[in-house]
């Protein structure tokens, strides 16, 4: 109600001539989850949460088509986020042009104005400090889920005690302290976190206490005497091909999920990357599948982003078998345009199902994760190079693969050895 009053006194002001029109307006962003809201010809196209951004067309009151821009950006006064927000560019390019232009004029202030000195950093809460640390990351660079996912952390876990607490005076006893009061938390379920819990949490704290002390607003880190909390999870679940066709074969009786599972066993592709799937990224003829893009919800929105990293982006062949299904499976499909994902269900009920025929099969429970996992898996029990497993499930490097399955190729290197073994003694 307050924000209908102010908006319509804003307009009412500059229809009177007291203000003037302008095409630009700075919009101060009060919270992390809640902006301001303002009516526009875009149709309210700012979203709770500051999730839309970037430049949009709209219509003008002659019929005519106009670009907007709109961005966030730390305002260098303040300490806070803003978004700045202009319409009236003729093109998309120039809109971001203008973006591009704000962005590097702001860096260049940031330069000229003098650092503080060490020894007297800026009094910064350390909500301030979380607000600066997302803003120095590009929109584009934090997907929507991890974006989520780190201000739920932050909002159940981190807030109630360090909210609102100066970040320099946050010291190594305050943070043992919140160590302790987080192990004794439990999980909706009544459970104990998990030690890769209590870890992810710890990180989320990390980041934003090394983060100040890179920018000089710590005149210590209160960290260097702190024991992190929790282990991180190396815990590989998989399936053995036996045991995936036990659950394949309970799978069998929907269609929809089944061919899911198919496609995330026998191709390694993560869950988002497989719900994203259209006809037109498979190619029978080539036998291949290609990976652009990934699928996930928002507050019940469907949501169609770029992978998760640049080297995501891939074909991965499929054997022929599959092939033959995928074609049974887009045959039951009706009035399905190329471009239109070809599994609608979501991660939530995929999981249930999931969990369903994993019980129905006897098995031991794994994530739908896992099959990603049990992919790997049976690549190197076949003994393919890291290398090419690495390229065929869209890691970053070598390194990543290695470090997630390095355990498994030890049991290479032992059948390597008894196969050795039986050549001396032939």
């Amino acid at each position: 109600m307050l924000t209908w009053l102010f908006v319509n006194s804003i307009k009412n002001l500059q229809r009177l001539g007291i203000l003037p029109s302008a095409e630009r307006l700075t919009v101060r962003i009060f919270t992390s989850a809640s902006f301001l809201r303002m009516q526009s010809p875009e149709k309210n196209q700012f979203r709770e949460g500051g999730n839309t951004m970037g430049q949009y067309k709209y219509t003008t009151k002659s019929h005519g088509v106009k670009w907007s821009a709109k961005f966030r950006y730390l305002n260098p006064e303040t300490g806070e986020m803003d978004i700045e927000y202009r319409r009236g560019f003729d093109t998309k390019r120039e809109a971001k042009q203008y973006e591009d232009d704000f962005l590097e004029e702001l860096k260049g202030l940031e330069k000229a104005t003098p650092s503080p000195a060490k020894d007297s950093p800026p009094r910064r809460t350390f909500y301030q400090v979380y607000q600066e640390y997302l803003a120095s990351h590009k929109h584009e660079d934090l997907k929507l889920s991890t974006l989520e996912t780190k201000k739920n952390i932050f909002t159940k876990h981190i807030f109630p005690t360090f909210r609102n607490v100066r970040i320099d005076e946050i010291t190594s006893d305050d943070i043992y302290h919140w160590q302790l009061a987080i192990k004794e938390a439990k999980s909706p379920q009544g459970k104990p976190f998990s030690e890769a819990y209590l870890r992810t949490i710890q990180c989320q704290l990390n980041s934003i206490i090394n983060y100040a002390n890179s920018k000089g607003y710590l005149k210590a880190n209160p960290l260097a005497d702190i024991k992190n909390m929790g282990v991180k999870d190396k815990r590989v679940e998989f399936w053995t091909i036996d045991e995936y066709e036990k659950f394949a074969y309970q799978a069998m009786v929907d269609p929809e999920f089944y061919y899911c599972y198919e496609v995330l066993y026998w191709c390694g592709l993560r869950e988002g990357e497989m719900l994203a799937l259209t006809r037109n990224d498979i190619d029978f003829d080539a036998r291949t599948i290609r990976v652009n893009k990934t699928f996930s919800q928002h507050h019940g929105k469907d949501i169609v982003s770029t992978p998760k990293t640049e080297s995501s982006v891939r074909k991965v062949s499929i054997p022929d078998f599959l092939c033959d299904e995928l074609k049974e499976y887009l045959a039951l499909l009706y009035n399905n345009d190329p471009d239109e994902r070809i599994f609608k269900c979501t991660k939530s009920t995929l999981t249930k199902h999931f969990r369903n025929y994993t019980e129905l099969a006897g098995l031991k429970p794994i994530t739908i994760h896992g099959l990603r996992h049990s992919h790997v898996s049976l690549l190197i029990s076949k003994r393919y190079d890291i290398f090419e497993v690495s390229k065929r499930i869209g890691h970053k490097s070598v390194k990543t693969t290695q470090d997630t399955y390095g355990h498994l190729f030890d049991e290479v290197q032992k059948s390597i050895a008894n196969d050795l073994d039986g050549m001396r003694r032939r």
